[in-house]
């Protein structure tokens, strides 16, 4: 069989899971990860194909166009929001190449909420009730406010990494919120009502009206024990959804398929990883928002499951042949190492130090740099620990016992990742 070569854009755990994802295919004896990180490189053995890093940033879309053709890599997956916001998917799809994304159009379903929102009015697809102010009717948006009752959710429009959402619990905390978002940052918002429920992330290849549901999963986005402080970028995450999974008919049917049907008659077809962040309600389910690529840290505690050849379901998805993911029965759970600051100013450079004990493949290395040949901490979320097991419980002593087995200094993790599922 010939094999080939993959290119992975990113730099952090998510596109470690997808290099290891690829790595293990039949189909391939390369994966480039541009930038990567020094934590992913592997060599090349028996069962694995070698992972290596290119020194290409997300943002420079010609060199990677370029590296891709002068490697003759058949595919490329893009793995952050910010490459796919610059339009690369545009690019590589021009010069007839294969790449798994949305174009910079269809990309907005992620980078404008407030073009999130009228493609779900369109389809009829339930979500917050909300207005939208552009960050200079900062005047209109504080008189709208004080009409509203709380606690209410405040947004900022465009890309914030999972950090540009605040539940402010009432109007003096709104109120320096919208000060901090409109006038400080220029940001233009949005302002919706508070849902109660239960939340959780659905995650579907699409290509046109062609889809493959991939899972569930769910994520912590608070950087405390108990959901407190901070929104963070992730912190921890468990797939499956047990009592989710129940839900995706009605989910496929009065979400999905209406914003990909919408899409489409609006002239912009979505392609790429759909990401619906979804909450069940007394009112039905409805959509808290959503995001135009695999997430980050869900992506790497439900790839493992997937028993299926990735690059095959890759290729499914890019040519629309008809596929069904084979999802293994056990549970998947995940948990984050931290730089202490984060999700503010952190510290950088502490030496990461594993013990004989540790499970080198359970670790999906993110914020990471090389010192010599020691790995070092260079990033708020410095690495992610996972385990697989038939109970969440077994998943979780496996996931803390590692955790004791890794020395980084001026780090630190929550405890209670998976505890109530």
């Amino acid at each position: 069989m010939t094999k080939t070569s993959i290119l992975v854009v990113g730099a952090g755990g998510r596109e470690h899971a997808l290099a290891k994802q690829y790595a293990k295919s039949s189909h391939v004896n390369q994966v480039f990860v541009a930038p990567g990180n020094p934590g992913m490189v592997q060599s090349a053995n028996e069962y694995e194909a070698a992972i290596s890093c290119v020194a290409i940033t997300v943002e420079d879309i010609e060199a990677l166009l370029h590296f891709a053709k002068e490697e003759a890599v058949s595919l490329t997956f893009v793995g952050p929001e910010v490459p796919l916001n610059l339009g690369i998917v545009d690019r590589f799809s021009e010069e007839g190449l294969a790449v798994v994304g949305p174009t910079k159009e269809a990309a907005q379903l992620e980078s404008s909420k407030a073009f999130a929102k009228a493609v779900m009015e369109k389809a009829d697809v339930k979500t917050a009730a909300y207005r939208y102010f552009k960050s200079d009717d900062f005047d209109n948006a504080l008189e709208y406010l004080a009409e509203q009752s709380f606690p209410i959710v405040l947004k900022e429009d465009g890309l914030a990494q999972g950090k540009g959402v605040t539940i402010s619990p009432d109007f003096e905390d709104a109120k320096l919120t919208l000060k901090a978002m409109m006038i400080d940052h220029q940001s233009d918002v949005i302002i919706e009502e508070c849902l109660v429920g239960e939340e959780f992330s659905y995650f579907v290849l699409v290509n046109g009206k062609h889809t493959i549901p991939v899972g569930t999963a769910r994520d912590y986005k608070r950087v405390g024990d108990g959901d407190k402080g901070l929104n963070t970028g992730g912190m921890g995450a468990y797939a499956p959804v047990d009592w989710a999974d129940e839900l995706l008919d009605e989910v496929n049917q009065s979400v999905i398929q209406p914003v990909i049907d919408q899409m489409v008659s609006q002239g912009c077809p979505f392609t790429g990883v759909l990401y619906a962040g979804l909450m069940k309600t007394e009112k039905g389910i409805y959509v808290i928002e959503f995001n135009t690529r695999f997430g980050d840290p869900e992506t790497q505690i439900l790839l493992p499951l997937i028993e299926d050849d990735f690059y095959d379901v890759t290729l499914a998805h890019i040519n629309q042949q008809p596929f069904k993911i084979s999802l293994s029965d056990q549970k998947s759970l995940g948990v984050v190492l931290a730089a202490k600051g984060y999700p503010k100013v952190y510290k950088r450079g502490m030496p990461i130090q594993l013990t004989e004990e540790t499970v080198a493949d359970a670790i999906r290395y993110a914020g990471v740099s090389k010192d010599a040949d020691q790995l070092v901490a260079n990033g708020g979320r410095i690495l992610m620990v996972t385990a697989q097991a038939n109970e969440f419980s077994k998943c979780r002593d496996q996931v803390y016992k590692q955790l004791t087995q890794l020395t980084v200094p001026d780090s630190f993790y929550r405890n209670d990742i998976g505890l109530h599922q």
